[in-house]
């Protein structure tokens, strides 16, 4: 079960990989516009699953304004076995947009997904379970996707996920 500290109704605590994921789903469900997912190989745990791949398509889907940015710093793994999200980026590439980090955060070991201006769930090291998911947490999410914005700049395509067409 989810910690809620109780001098916050909107921050959460969490420690498993189930807690991250239902608050990774939650945000996805309540994103309005905009997506940021950065992560050191897209946790498969969390990210190579049916129902978060749908649920990020239907988001993508749902108006002509929704993006999802992705950064990644390792695709090795992606591009070996596969993964949701790296073939979800191929049927949407205008959508669902992944590349591979050329520079590196302030915080080298962090991962999050934000959303708009105010949802997040956070981890300060990206290879654990534990983080925090604040739904009101719009100073946070400034700071985050401005950072994230300076990165993606002179983040690249992947070419091994490029489709090529005939």
């Amino acid at each position: 079960m989810t910690q809620e500290p109780e001098s916050c109704d909107s921050l959460y605590l969490f420690e498993s990989v189930e807690q991250c994921l239902e608050h990774t789903r939650k945000l996805i469900s309540n994103a309005r516009r905009k997506l940021y997912i950065l992560s050191h190989q897209l946790d498969p745990l969390i990210y190579d699953r049916d129902d978060i791949a749908s649920e990020l398509s239907q988001f993508a889907r749902r108006a002509r304004d929704c993006q999802v940015h992705i950064l990644v710093r390792d695709t090795a793994d992606m591009l070996e076995r596969g993964h949701r999200l790296a073939r979800l980026h191929q049927r949407l590439p205008s959508k669902i947009q992944l590349r591979k980090l050329a520079l590196e955060p302030n915080n080298q070991q962090m991962g999050f997904i934000a959303a708009d201006r105010n949802l997040l769930v956070y981890k300060n090291d990206d290879t654990q379970p534990a983080g925090f998911a604040n739904y009101r947490a719009a100073p946070e999410v400034k700071n985050l996707t401005e950072e994230y914005q300076r990165i993606w700049q002179h983040a690249v395509a992947e070419p091994g996920l490029q489709l090529l067409s005939l």
